[in-house]
Protein backbone atom coordinates (compact mmCIF):
# COMPACT_ATOMS: atom_id res chain seq x y z
CA UNK A 1 0.00 0.00 0.00
CA UNK A 2 1.32 3.88 -0.64
CA UNK A 3 0.55 6.50 2.30
CA UNK A 4 1.00 9.47 2.71
CA UNK A 5 1.37 11.40 5.97
CA UNK A 6 0.91 15.32 6.01
CA UNK A 7 3.07 17.03 8.43
CA UNK A 8 5.72 14.21 8.64
CA UNK A 9 8.28 16.54 10.71
CA UNK A 10 5.83 17.61 13.46
CA UNK A 11 5.67 15.84 17.10
CA UNK A 12 3.18 13.29 15.54
CA UNK A 13 4.12 12.73 11.94
CA UNK A 14 7.16 12.07 12.66
CA UNK A 15 6.46 9.12 15.20
CA UNK A 16 3.57 7.97 12.66
CA UNK A 17 6.51 7.74 10.12
CA UNK A 18 8.52 5.25 12.01
CA UNK A 19 5.92 3.27 12.65
CA UNK A 20 4.92 2.94 9.21
CA UNK A 21 8.31 2.73 8.12
CA UNK A 22 8.31 -0.36 9.83
CA UNK A 23 5.11 -2.02 8.87
CA UNK A 24 5.90 -4.91 6.10
CA UNK A 25 2.49 -3.73 4.17
CA UNK A 26 3.28 0.07 3.54
CA UNK A 27 5.02 -0.48 -0.04
CA UNK A 28 6.21 3.38 -0.83
CA UNK A 29 5.58 5.90 2.10
CA UNK A 30 5.98 9.28 1.06
CA UNK A 31 6.40 12.36 3.88
CA UNK A 32 4.62 15.44 3.06
CA UNK A 33 5.92 18.77 4.93
CA UNK A 34 6.19 22.44 5.00
CA UNK A 35 9.66 22.39 5.73
CA UNK A 36 10.72 20.18 2.84
CA UNK A 37 14.59 19.94 4.92
CA UNK A 38 13.05 18.19 7.74
CA UNK A 39 10.83 15.80 5.53
CA UNK A 40 13.96 14.69 3.34
CA UNK A 41 16.47 14.04 6.00
CA UNK A 42 13.68 12.35 8.09
CA UNK A 43 13.02 9.89 4.71
CA UNK A 44 16.41 9.12 4.57
CA UNK A 45 17.19 8.08 8.27
CA UNK A 46 14.35 5.82 7.99
CA UNK A 47 14.03 3.52 5.09
CA UNK A 48 14.47 3.18 1.49
CA UNK A 49 10.70 3.04 1.46
CA UNK A 50 10.52 6.71 1.77
CA UNK A 51 10.10 9.58 -0.59
CA UNK A 52 9.41 13.44 0.53
CA UNK A 53 7.71 16.21 -0.73
CA UNK A 54 6.61 19.69 0.34
CA UNK A 55 2.99 20.80 0.52
CA UNK A 56 1.32 23.53 1.93
CA UNK A 57 -1.97 22.29 3.48
CA UNK A 58 -3.99 25.24 3.39
CA UNK A 59 -3.67 24.90 -0.09
CA UNK A 60 -5.87 22.37 -1.75
CA UNK A 61 -4.39 22.20 -5.12
CA UNK A 62 -0.97 21.59 -3.65
CA UNK A 63 -2.65 18.72 -1.81
CA UNK A 64 -4.33 17.22 -4.74
CA UNK A 65 -1.40 17.36 -6.99
CA UNK A 66 0.11 14.55 -4.54
CA UNK A 67 -2.78 12.44 -3.83
CA UNK A 68 -3.25 10.44 -7.61
CA UNK A 69 -2.40 6.98 -6.71
CA UNK A 70 -2.00 7.15 -2.83
CA UNK A 71 -4.06 4.39 -0.68
CA UNK A 72 -4.74 6.54 2.34
CA UNK A 73 -3.85 9.68 3.44
CA UNK A 74 -2.43 10.13 7.43
CA UNK A 75 -3.06 13.76 7.94
CA UNK A 76 -0.96 15.44 11.06
CA UNK A 77 -0.66 18.72 9.45
CA UNK A 78 -1.14 22.41 11.18
CA UNK A 79 -3.45 23.37 13.56
CA UNK A 80 -6.50 21.38 13.20
CA UNK A 81 -9.27 24.13 13.58
CA UNK A 82 -7.82 25.84 10.97
CA UNK A 83 -7.09 23.07 8.37
CA UNK A 84 -8.78 19.51 9.38
CA UNK A 85 -11.59 19.83 7.67
CA UNK A 86 -10.78 21.49 3.81
CA UNK A 87 -7.67 18.69 4.10
CA UNK A 88 -10.34 16.10 4.44
CA UNK A 89 -12.68 17.24 1.35
CA UNK A 90 -9.49 17.58 -0.63
CA UNK A 91 -8.95 14.04 -0.11
CA UNK A 92 -12.74 13.19 -0.79
CA UNK A 93 -12.82 14.89 -3.57
CA UNK A 94 -9.72 12.80 -5.06
CA UNK A 95 -11.08 9.94 -3.70
CA UNK A 96 -8.84 8.82 -1.24
CA UNK A 97 -9.31 7.65 2.53
CA UNK A 98 -7.94 9.57 5.61
CA UNK A 99 -7.20 9.65 8.66
CA UNK A 100 -6.68 12.95 10.51
CA UNK A 101 -4.99 13.21 14.12
CA UNK A 102 -7.79 15.90 14.73
CA UNK A 103 -8.35 17.81 18.12
CA UNK A 104 -12.45 16.97 18.69
CA UNK A 105 -13.25 20.76 17.18
CA UNK A 106 -15.07 19.51 14.37
CA UNK A 107 -18.35 21.17 14.06
CA UNK A 108 -21.73 19.12 13.55
CA UNK A 109 -21.93 20.84 10.12
CA UNK A 110 -18.29 20.01 8.89
CA UNK A 111 -18.97 16.30 9.99
CA UNK A 112 -21.57 15.88 7.90
CA UNK A 113 -20.20 17.81 5.18
CA UNK A 114 -17.31 15.37 5.31
CA UNK A 115 -19.06 12.59 5.67
CA UNK A 116 -21.59 12.85 2.94
CA UNK A 117 -17.98 13.89 0.59
CA UNK A 118 -16.06 10.41 1.43
CA UNK A 119 -19.93 8.64 1.38
CA UNK A 120 -20.18 10.32 -2.82
CA UNK A 121 -16.69 9.53 -3.58
CA UNK A 122 -17.27 5.63 -1.99
CA UNK A 123 -14.10 5.48 0.60
CA UNK A 124 -13.85 5.91 4.08
CA UNK A 125 -12.54 8.23 6.53
CA UNK A 126 -11.97 8.97 10.45
CA UNK A 127 -11.10 12.10 12.21
CA UNK A 128 -9.70 12.08 15.97
CA UNK A 129 -7.07 9.05 16.15
CA UNK A 130 -4.57 10.82 18.70
CA UNK A 131 -5.28 10.95 22.75
CA UNK A 132 -8.47 12.84 23.14
CA UNK A 133 -10.06 12.54 21.19
CA UNK A 134 -9.16 8.91 19.86
CA UNK A 135 -8.01 6.79 23.00
CA UNK A 136 -10.90 8.39 24.58
CA UNK A 137 -13.20 7.57 22.37
CA UNK A 138 -11.81 4.08 22.10
CA UNK A 139 -11.88 3.64 26.35
CA UNK A 140 -15.64 4.99 26.07
CA UNK A 141 -16.60 2.23 23.59
CA UNK A 142 -14.55 -0.57 24.47
CA UNK A 143 -13.34 -0.33 28.16
CA UNK A 144 -15.61 1.83 29.97
CA UNK A 145 -17.42 -1.23 31.95
CA UNK A 146 -21.56 -1.62 32.46
CA UNK A 147 -22.11 2.04 32.16
CA UNK A 148 -20.65 2.48 28.80
CA UNK A 149 -23.64 3.09 27.26
CA UNK A 150 -24.02 7.07 29.39
CA UNK A 151 -24.18 9.55 26.29
CA UNK A 152 -21.51 11.46 25.80
CA UNK A 153 -22.63 14.74 27.87
CA UNK A 154 -22.08 12.30 31.34
CA UNK A 155 -18.47 11.72 30.30
CA UNK A 156 -15.96 12.78 31.69
CA UNK A 157 -12.62 13.10 29.36
CA UNK A 158 -9.37 13.63 30.22
CA UNK A 159 -5.58 13.92 28.91
CA UNK A 160 -2.79 14.06 31.44
CA UNK A 161 0.35 14.65 29.86
CA UNK A 162 4.33 15.62 30.84
CA UNK A 163 4.99 19.17 29.10
CA UNK A 164 8.94 17.88 29.00
CA UNK A 165 7.98 14.77 27.25
CA UNK A 166 4.71 15.16 25.07
CA UNK A 167 3.34 17.68 22.39
CA UNK A 168 4.68 19.73 19.81
CA UNK A 169 4.64 23.13 18.52
CA UNK A 170 0.80 22.98 17.60
CA UNK A 171 -0.36 21.39 20.89
CA UNK A 172 1.63 24.18 22.64
CA UNK A 173 -0.42 26.53 20.88
CA UNK A 174 -3.81 24.91 21.33
CA UNK A 175 -2.72 24.90 25.51
CA UNK A 176 -2.46 29.02 25.27
CA UNK A 177 -5.66 29.00 22.77
CA UNK A 178 -7.82 26.98 24.91
CA UNK A 179 -6.73 26.07 28.02
CA UNK A 180 -10.11 27.62 30.32
CA UNK A 181 -9.75 27.92 34.60
CA UNK A 182 -8.91 25.43 37.13
CA UNK A 183 -11.18 21.84 37.22
CA UNK A 184 -11.31 19.18 39.41
CA UNK A 185 -9.34 15.77 39.33
CA UNK A 186 -10.85 13.51 37.33
CA UNK A 187 -11.78 9.86 38.40
CA UNK A 188 -8.93 7.48 37.83
CA UNK A 189 -6.72 10.47 36.66
CA UNK A 190 -3.12 10.84 37.80
CA UNK A 191 -2.71 13.31 40.60
CA UNK A 192 -2.24 16.61 39.31
CA UNK A 193 -3.42 20.22 38.19
CA UNK A 194 -6.12 20.21 35.77
CA UNK A 195 -7.86 22.84 33.40
CA UNK A 196 -11.17 22.78 31.41
CA UNK A 197 -10.41 22.11 28.01
CA UNK A 198 -12.63 22.05 24.92
CA UNK A 199 -16.00 20.09 24.69
CA UNK A 200 -16.23 19.46 28.81
CA UNK A 201 -12.98 17.92 29.06
CA UNK A 202 -10.19 18.30 31.34
CA UNK A 203 -6.24 18.92 30.88
CA UNK A 204 -4.12 17.95 33.15
CA UNK A 205 -0.09 18.08 33.71
CA UNK A 206 2.13 17.29 37.06
CA UNK A 207 2.21 19.80 39.95
CA UNK A 208 5.24 22.10 40.37
CA UNK A 209 5.87 24.61 37.34
CA UNK A 210 4.40 22.79 34.45
CA UNK A 211 1.33 23.31 36.61
CA UNK A 212 1.71 26.80 37.57
CA UNK A 213 3.07 28.08 34.03
CA UNK A 214 -0.07 26.55 32.33
CA UNK A 215 -2.16 28.40 35.04
CA UNK A 216 -0.72 31.71 34.28
CA UNK A 217 -1.63 31.04 30.73
CA UNK A 218 -4.97 30.20 31.15
CA UNK A 219 -5.92 33.32 33.03
CA UNK A 220 -4.43 35.19 30.77
CA UNK A 221 -5.75 33.73 27.62
CA UNK A 222 -8.72 35.74 26.73
CA UNK A 223 -6.27 38.71 26.73
CA UNK A 224 -3.40 37.95 25.30
CA UNK A 225 -5.12 38.10 21.15
CA UNK A 226 -3.37 36.10 18.26
CA UNK A 227 0.58 37.08 18.65
CA UNK A 228 0.47 36.47 22.61
CA UNK A 229 -1.13 32.97 22.01
CA UNK A 230 1.48 32.16 18.98
CA UNK A 231 4.15 33.40 22.33
CA UNK A 232 2.69 31.70 24.96
CA UNK A 233 2.72 28.54 22.53
CA UNK A 234 6.77 29.37 21.53
CA UNK A 235 7.78 29.81 25.37
CA UNK A 236 5.73 26.85 26.43
CA UNK A 237 7.95 24.90 23.84
CA UNK A 238 11.14 26.53 24.58
CA UNK A 239 10.79 25.94 28.41
CA UNK A 240 9.67 22.66 28.21
CA UNK A 241 13.11 20.77 29.30
CA UNK A 242 12.45 22.67 32.68
CA UNK A 243 8.92 21.18 32.84
CA UNK A 244 9.68 17.66 33.99
CA UNK A 245 7.12 15.84 36.24
CA UNK A 246 7.99 12.98 38.83
CA UNK A 247 10.47 10.38 38.10
CA UNK A 248 8.64 7.51 36.55
CA UNK A 249 5.56 9.57 35.60
CA UNK A 250 4.09 8.49 31.99
CA UNK A 251 4.56 10.36 29.02
CA UNK A 252 0.76 11.14 28.77
CA UNK A 253 -2.59 9.42 30.26
CA UNK A 254 -6.13 9.80 28.27
CA UNK A 255 -8.53 8.73 30.28
CA UNK A 256 -12.28 8.58 30.55
CA UNK A 257 -15.18 8.08 33.35
CA UNK A 258 -18.50 7.67 33.46
CA UNK A 259 -19.36 7.83 36.66
CA UNK A 260 -17.83 5.75 39.25
CA UNK A 261 -16.36 4.01 36.13
CA UNK A 262 -13.38 4.79 34.39
CA UNK A 263 -10.80 3.55 32.17
CA UNK A 264 -7.47 5.20 31.34
CA UNK A 265 -4.47 4.09 29.11
CA UNK A 266 -0.83 5.01 30.78
CA UNK A 267 1.38 6.37 27.75
CA UNK A 268 4.97 5.87 29.04
CA UNK A 269 6.40 7.22 25.93
CA UNK A 270 4.45 9.03 24.78
CA UNK A 271 3.82 7.77 21.09
CA UNK A 272 0.58 5.97 21.49
CA UNK A 273 -1.48 8.39 20.00
CA UNK A 274 0.91 8.18 16.38
CA UNK A 275 0.62 4.31 16.69
CA UNK A 276 -3.23 4.62 17.08
CA UNK A 277 -2.69 7.34 13.93
CA UNK A 278 -0.51 4.65 12.08
CA UNK A 279 -2.26 1.99 12.65
CA UNK A 280 -6.05 3.78 11.08
CA UNK A 281 -4.54 4.89 8.42
CA UNK A 282 -3.11 1.12 7.56
CA UNK A 283 -6.79 -0.28 8.10
CA UNK A 284 -8.15 2.70 6.08
CA UNK A 285 -5.64 1.78 2.72
CA UNK A 286 -6.47 -2.09 3.35
CA UNK A 287 -10.03 -1.04 3.73
CA UNK A 288 -11.44 -3.98 5.73
CA UNK A 289 -14.70 -3.26 6.12
CA UNK A 290 -17.17 -2.32 3.57
CA UNK A 291 -18.13 1.16 5.31
CA UNK A 292 -17.60 4.29 3.72
CA UNK A 293 -18.18 8.15 4.93
CA UNK A 294 -16.55 9.24 7.94
CA UNK A 295 -16.68 6.45 10.40
CA UNK A 296 -16.48 6.56 14.06
CA UNK A 297 -13.29 5.24 15.43
CA UNK A 298 -14.33 2.94 17.47
CA UNK A 299 -15.92 1.04 14.51
CA UNK A 300 -12.51 0.90 13.18
CA UNK A 301 -10.40 -0.12 16.14
CA UNK A 302 -12.06 -2.87 18.42
CA UNK A 303 -10.89 -3.88 21.69
CA UNK A 304 -8.55 -6.44 20.95
CA UNK A 305 -6.68 -4.25 18.15
CA UNK A 306 -6.76 -1.53 20.76
CA UNK A 307 -5.27 -4.03 23.33
CA UNK A 308 -2.29 -4.90 20.68
CA UNK A 309 -1.82 -1.29 19.79
CA UNK A 310 -1.30 -0.29 23.23
CA UNK A 311 0.82 -3.64 24.29
CA UNK A 312 2.98 -2.79 21.17
CA UNK A 313 3.70 0.95 22.36
CA UNK A 314 4.59 -0.02 25.83
CA UNK A 315 1.46 1.14 27.47
CA UNK A 316 -1.06 -0.22 29.93
CA UNK A 317 -4.99 -0.13 29.92
CA UNK A 318 -6.34 0.19 33.46
CA UNK A 319 -10.59 0.16 34.41
CA UNK A 320 -12.14 -0.09 37.48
Amino acid sequence: MKIAILGAAGFIGRAAAVELSRRPEVGELILVDYVIRDAKRLAKALSPKCRFAMADVGKTRELERLLAGIDAVAAAAGSCGEHETPLLLACASMGVAAASIGDGTLSDADRDAISGSFRAAGVPAVAGCGMMPGWTDLLAAHFLGPDRAAPPPERERYLFFSPDRFGGYEFMRSLARRTGGPSGVPRGAPAGRYFTWTGGASIGVPEGRAGARLSRISGAAGKLGPVGIEFAGALLLWLRGSLAGPRGAPAAVAGVAAGDPFARVEDPHGNLGAALFAEAAVRLAARPKKGIGLLPLPELIGREEAEAIAARSGARIVTG
